[in-house]
């Protein structure tokens, strides 16, 4: 006898629980242009960068000054027997002032280092922005995934929760031919779909909690702190935008010159140029002046005393050795050839990161494709024809389940592979990331 009077029966209750994908009803999705958004007003870094900029430039502005001159007041030649300031001629009360003049153009080329520091700011800027893009969008896929994947398996579990309370009733009372392993098969499906239900679930909430730290504003002191189980997600697969040349043929490794993290090392050559400009200006003599002025008192016969007054020039060169200049001058020299190296070698890093990403993106695009054109209707028709053999009592009720397995798999592949497809996107629109010559 068998578990259902008609063959429709059994199709009429597995078809109920059809894996279509089917959105749910969500009040305030997150979008992932919002979620980017948000976190880009949210990230204090840019302030800090802003702050950093106008400091250095503030301090460029004091490089480029004089040293304060110093100013000195003494009492000279003091007789020690009788502190009579009238006895000696040589007594005198001493006002000086000196000034050192730096050497070669040292103040001009200490202005223009800390103008260099500044003017990589908004390098710093334009790098962090694009690399928030891509890290809260791969969060923000991460998280959708595994919403997505929930949602999916919360639609189909009705179908196994019913499989499962039929093989009961039927083996209860003895109807039909379901064996004690079908009914065992059945409900150890359901858990294995709990299971990973659970797991999920976990995945998200690690996910959204991550998210949740660039959501958060904390200049309004009262700022409210995004709970990572309160973020809906929308149910379409998101589409993230790119450059018109995001997939093109990269032939050249010019086409990343202007990545900010390029210009940042071309930023930072040049200041390495400016530090051996600065270590040879230590060849330079550094002059310095002096002045002073020297006030008598009259002498015993109360006399006039004439005032004394000195000038004087001082200066500071290396005269006999220039080691240590020639040391100083080297160590420059190397520093600049160092970052030369290391600007070839990022630009190397940049260019296979977009190769690997850009095989990766179209790998996932092939893989979509194949799985939306062939193997999503092929494991559907599978799933069927199990059914109909059961029904016919020409199949075996486990192999209807693990059809039904099967094709909720290749559901779940299909939503990691749009994940991970806009994921490599993401990572590309980073890499391609371009600004210009003032890095604005």
């Amino acid at each position: 006898m068998y578990l259902f009077k008609s063959p429709g029966a059994l199709l009429c209750l597995i078809g109920t629980g059809a894996l279509a994908y089917l959105p749910a009803v969500q009040a305030a999705p997150l979008t992932l242009e919002d979620a980017v958004n948000r976190a880009l007003a949210s990230d204090t870094w840019i302030k800090t960068s802003q702050f950093n900029e106008s400091s250095q430039r503030s301090m460029g502005d004091a490089a480029g000054r004089l040293p304060d001159p110093k100013f000195n007041l003494a009492l000279a030649n003091m007789p020690s027997d009788t502190l009579d300031f009238n006895q000696e001629p040589m007594t005198q009360l001493v006002f000086g002032v000196s000034q050192m003049i730096p050497r070669g153009d040292t103040l001009e080329l200490n202005s223009s280092k800390f103008e260099q520091q500044a003017d990589m700011q908004p390098l710093l800027r334009e790098e962090r922005k694009a690399r928030v893009r891509m890290e809260v969008s791969q969060l923000w896929l991460d998280a959708w995934q595994a919403q997505r994947s929930i949602d999916l398996i919360d639609d189909n579990r009705a179908l196994f929760e019913q499989l499962v309370d039929v093989t009961t009733s039927s083996y209860v009372s003895a109807l039909g031919r379901t064996r004690q392993q079908d009914l065992i098969r059945a409900q150890l499906e359901l858990t294995q779909l709990d299971n990973r239900l659970s797991r999920l679930q976990q995945q998200r909430d690690m996910a959204s909690a991550k998210l949740s730290e660039w959501l958060i504003n904390l200049e309004a002191d009262d700022a409210e702190i995004p709970a990572s189980s309160a973020i809906e997600f929308p149910t379409a697969t998101p589409q993230l935008a790119s450059s018109d040349a995001a997939l093109e043929q990269v032939t050249s490794a010019r086409r990343f010159i202007g990545h900010p993290s390029i210009q940042l090392f071309d930023r930072q050559i040049e200041l390495s140029r400016t530090d051996v400009d600065l270590a040879e200006q230590k060849y330079k003599p550094q002059w310095g002046l002096s002045a002073s002025y020297g006030y008598r008192g009259d002498d015993a016969m109360g006399s006039d005393r004439a005032d004394l007054m000195s000038v004087g020039v001082s200066v500071e060169m290396p005269l006999f050795s220039t080691r240590k200049q020639d040391s100083e001058v080297d160590a420059a020299s190397s520093r600049v050839e160092a970052v030369r190296t290391e600007r070839l070698l990022k630009l190397r890093q940049l260019v296979s990161a977009y190769e690997n990403a850009k095989a990766a993106y179209m790998n996932a695009s092939d893989r979509i494709a194949l799985y939306q054109q062939q193997l999503l209707p092929q494991s559907h028709e599978a799933a069927e024809a199990a059914l109909n053999a059961y029904t016919s009592d020409d199949g075996d009720f486990a192999e209807v389940v693990r059809a039904r397995i099967s094709e909720l798999d290749n559901h779940l592949a299909l939503i990691e592979l749009s994940a991970q497809q806009q994921k490599q996107l993401a990572q590309i629109n980073y890499l391609l990331t371009s600004v210009d010559s003032e890095g604005r």
